[in-house]
């Protein structure tokens, strides 16, 4: 039997670094999608030594630009006929307006947008691969997010923690969208909340991220904690005919009324579809 194929995106460091050694241990072979390859490299190493596990890859993709990422799809699909996992880890929160390569707001930018397009490149593959999960890492700070699906979603300039909440309800969104459309397949999509985790995700030069990053470590789990959620999505037995959740943990969270909103969901994946430059060209009929 060929061994599963694992694509973690922002594996370098965190909760990606943490899944990718998790999924290592447990006999994937792993591509690290990363921007920064030599740090990379030097960690897949690392990893493939710590795990006695020699099939341990990068591939570079910068998830700030989309045709980065259409790179990086061509060259995965060109290798493999098979992707059983992908983690859409890679995320960021800027406390200065910033904007990716193609104009978008950084943080809509690389937490969703840039996994919305990677999801959908690499779907022709993962529908050849029986049983594939596809899995969001996401946060509950999407519970607190003001989404308003406009020409201006993708562009305004929002920062911080609402651009942050913003970036992770389209995400959620997607999530339960993405699962209608598999429905009637053997693939999952499920989000993973991993709790208030310490990583250098909440570091920064502004007075506010001087305030805010002591608060968020305090009293958060480690990285290799946060990333067993987003493992357990991964490789556990238990999970058949369970798409389009958000778990913590083993837990299903609920959701609240927004990510419910069918007509928000819809005007977002039309206008993410847009923006991405893809024909959306899903069968009709399948969605929740």
């Amino acid at each position: 039997m060929a061994k599963q194929i694992a694509v973690v995106t922002g594996a370098t460091s965190g909760i990606g670094l943490e899944t990718a050694r998790g999924l290592a241990l447990g006999d994937y072979h792993v591509v690290m999608a990363c921007r920064n390859m030599e740090k990379a490299s030097a960690l897949a190493m690392e990893i493939s030594e710590q795990s006695g596990n020699s099939n341990i890859e990068v591939l570079n993709v910068d998830m700030a630009s989309l045709q980065s990422i259409r790179d990086f799809a061509e060259g995965f699909t060109a290798k493999y006929d098979q992707l059983d996992v992908l983690i859409n880890n890679a995320g960021v929160f800027c406390d200065r307006v910033e904007k990716t390569e193609d104009g978008f707001e950084m943080t809509m930018g690389v937490n969703y947008l840039g996994s919305f397009l990677l999801t959908r490149l690499l779907l022709p593959v993962i529908k050849e691969t029986p049983e594939a999960r596809i899995i969001n890492i996401s946060s509950k700070a999407a519970f607190y997010a003001r989404l308003k699906a406009d020409e201006n979603i993708f562009t305004d300039k929002k920062s911080g923690f609402r651009a942050y909440s913003k970036s992770k309800l389209a995400q959620l969104l997607f999530n339960i969208e993405l699962a209608g459309e598999l429905k009637r397949t053997d693939i999952s999509a499920n989000a993973a909340y991993p709790g208030r985790v310490a990583t250098n995700i909440w570091q920064g030069s502004s007075l506010l991220m001087k305030i805010v990053e002591p608060l968020m470590m305090r009293n958060s789990i480690s990285a290799k904690e946060g990333a067993e959620t987003g493992l357990y999505l991964a490789m556990s037995p238990d999970l058949e005919g369970l798409s389009g959740y958000l778990f913590h943990g083993e837990d299903i969270l609920d959701y609240n009324k927004t990510c419910l909103n069918k007509k928000l969901r819809k005007e977002l994946i039309k206008l993410s579809f847009d923006a991405v430059g893809l024909r959306d060209d899903r069968p009709f009929g399948t969605y929740y």
